[in-house]
């Protein structure tokens, strides 16, 4: 296919028919006419060889061949507009990018709802899109622009990858609030007797910090349930005699929403925290300002 003969408008239709799942909607969102977001739409289909959307009684349902097409096309536009703001001053007001990140369970729950709250302040149109790490090559990911912004315990060795620690994590435990034999501290003992909720660090390789430091003293937790992710915790935690420890941000969230007690933990456990991103961003003033507010949001806590 020659690319020279496919006008480029036509993605963004596409694109803006995909997020909003209703033409006229569609039509509004990017300042088209409905007949002329119809012509468009019907010019694209000829160069896919595919009706893309069919009528339903609540807007367009995407074919098959839409929902492949979707993907590569959101991500082409993303950087297309990337490269045309990156020699540009960025304005958190006005800027329509869209950041890809990797920001694990940590950013997510901590991170990620004040860096939307910074957003909304200034009613800007900035998107940020959330990506799994776990299993990921993340080297791969951002050389290939997948990836804007990573977050994560061990710095990345690659003369490609910028590095930098932005903090540390302290940790605590969380156990249901009317929990019969915990109350405002625990010994280290008490910490070895009981259940643990236990989440394993993708990737990590021998015994957790936490499991070692309990070995010194002749100790051993027990590992009565194991999960993927620190999202299922909370709950397991909220309805049993078990203890759960994770980093302190993440235990006061936790507390506040699912009527948790928090109670310092009897070892220390303090682990650094390092965002990365790929050298070829220094410079964008767009990215700058992502990595700043990451840096200082991590800083208040």
């Amino acid at each position: 296919m020659n690319l020279r003969n496919i006008d480029l408008n036509l993605l963004t239709v596409f694109d803006a028919v995909m997020t909003e799942g209703n033409i006229t909607r569609a039509a509004e969102k990017i300042g088209m006419s409905q007949p002329a977001m119809s012509i468009a739409i019907s010019r694209f289909r000829h160069i896919a060889d595919d009706k893309l959307f069919e009528r339903t009684g609540r807007g367009v349902k995407p074919t098959p061949r839409a929902l492949e097409l979707s993907g590569p096309v959101s991500r082409a536009l993303v950087v297309i507009s990337s490269a045309l703001e990156h020699g540009t001053e960025f304005d958190l007001k006005t800027s329509e990018r869209s950041f890809n990140l990797g920001f694990g369970d940590y950013g997510e729950l901590v991170i990620l709802p004040r860096l939307a709250q910074r957003i909304a302040k200034v009613d800007s149109n900035i998107r940020l899109n959330t990506l799994p790490t776990a299993g990921i090559d993340m080297q791969k990911e951002m050389h290939f622009e997948n990836i804007d912004l990573y977050l994560w315990l061990v710095p990345l060795e690659n003369s490609e990858i910028r590095s930098t620690q932005i903090g540390t994590m302290d940790h605590a435990c969380i156990v249901r609030k009317d929990h019969p034999s915990i109350k405002d501290s625990i010994s280290i003992e008490q910490y070895a007797d009981l259940a643990h909720v236990v989440y394993e660090l993708p990737g990590a390789y021998g015994p957790s910090l936490i499991d070692r430091e309990l070995w010194r003293h002749n100790l051993k937790r027990k590992r009565a349930c194991e999960v993927y992710s620190f999202f299922h915790m909370p709950r397991i935690i909220s309805s049993t005699d078990m203890i759960a420890t994770m980093p302190r941000p993440m235990a006061e969230a936790y507390a506040s929403i699912h009527n948790l007690k928090i109670i310092p933990a009897p070892i220390p456990a303090e682990m650094a925290i390092f965002l990365m991103w790929h050298k070829r961003l220094d410079n964008d003033t767009g990215h700058q300002w992502l990595r700043n507010a990451v840096i200082e949001i991590q800083a208040s806590l």
